[in-house]
């Protein structure tokens, strides 16, 4: 049985995004993806929308768009797999409409987890958390700033899965606008490192250069010069830490030019998600004896990995940005009828500076 809310709602259509078919490699919002509509009926009192004793109904607001649902929409992910015909994953926040008696959560409350592309979300109660939320703070920060799949995975990072970078060495971040590889650059800056970042076109290296202060800027997409001769400009004397989120002929530069004891941390793997990862066709890296050579490691990491960094990571962040020492630039779309396109942005190359977020209700 669902409690009542404070206020008796009616019954609600859901709005959803559904998996179509499995990608082809790139992800298309108009070939993979269905728009759907679901009606959530009251229960037999009329009093709440109907959902189990330990379930609750949330109204979804703010959807995190992020590269690693790509790997989900395979028929193998380590994330977990999403069936045709289900709701393509996201996470999000939304306030509790109806909650069971034995769910744990009550209505009127903020939560958050993985809610999926759409309006409504039917989830079992342990399954989401009570929403964080801090003083100064909007709401979003949530998802990025303090985000697990962002600020807090660019803390990890940078600070708790190698020696972190320190004053006088070079780090190299790729994917650096992105919203892991934003937080990650400036957090390497924050602790004296000389920072380059690498991204694709001449407004996202700006960026870095202008507004996140780095001390240079390598454009992949350049044709003016190889990303080799670019890391060589940059990077004369070779890299000391890499913060790695695309893998493929990029990873196999920076390993080329990795220093003595040098670190290389795996966070993501962008280039190889669009059907790589599900075919095992996953590209590089060739140049792995560098680590011998050089006496440098290669490590790998979920954040999960690292719930136990995660409050002190929480707490440091917070007071950062309180300072003004980092800064987490957003673009939101509005609508869920936006979400499929905002993904596909990661894949297609026209993926927008910093945290991609989706405001799910227009109103």
């Amino acid at each position: 049985m669902c409690r009542p809310s404070y206020q008796t709602p009616e019954s609600v259509v859901n709005r959803k995004w559904t998996l179509k078919e499995r990608p082809r490699g790139v992800f298309s919002a108009e070939r993979d993806a269905e728009f759907k509509d679901e009606t959530i009926p009251l229960n037999e009192e009329g009093d709440s929308l109907l959902c189990g004793d330990d379930e609750v109904i949330v109204k979804v607001e703010t959807l995190s768009v992020d590269a690693f649902l790509r790997t989900m929409l395979d028929e193998q992910a380590y994330h977990g797999t999403v069936e045709i015909g289900q709701t393509i994953p996201a996470i999000g926040y939304g306030k509790v409409v109806a909650a069971g008696a034995k769910s744990g959560r009550r209505v009127g409350s903020r939560v958050m987890g993985m809610l999926g592309a759409q309006e409504y979300a039917r989830v079992q109660g342990g399954t989401v958390q009570p929403m964080l939320t801090l003083p100064f703070l909007p709401l979003s920060a949530s998802l990025g700033l303090l985000g697990l799949t962002t600020g807090l995975t660019a803390y990890v990072g940078i600070f708790c899965v190698c020696r972190p970078p320190r004053r006088g060495e070079t780090v190299v971040v790729t994917s650096a606008t992105g919203a892991v590889g934003c937080i990650a650059s400036q957090l390497a800056k924050w602790n004296g490192a000389k920072v380059i970042g690498i991204a694709g076109g001449e407004i996202k290296t700006k960026f870095l250069m202008d507004e996140l202060k780095l001390s240079g800027a390598v454009d992949y997409k350049s044709s003016k010069a190889t990303l080799g001769d670019q890391l060589d400009k940059c990077c004369p004397d070779g890299v000391d830490f890499v913060y790695d989120n695309v893998g493929g002929k990029t990873l196999d530069e920076l390993l080329g030019r990795i220093r003595p004891k040098g670190r290389i941390v795996i966070c993501g793997a962008i280039s190889q998600y669009s059907g790589n990862l599900n075919t095992g066709k996953v590209e590089g890296p060739s140049n792995y004896l560098k680590l011998a050579e050089r006496g440098a490691e290669m490590k790998g990491f979920n954040v999960l990995q690292y719930l136990w960094n995660l409050p002190v990571a929480i707490v440091w962040m917070y007071v950062q940005y309180l300072r003004g020492k980092v800064v987490m630039p957003e673009h939101i779309n509005t609508g869920i009828r936006s979400f499929p396109l905002a993904l596909e942005k990661f894949f297609n190359g026209s993926k927008p500076v910093g945290k991609t977020l989706v405001n799910v209700h227009e109103e």
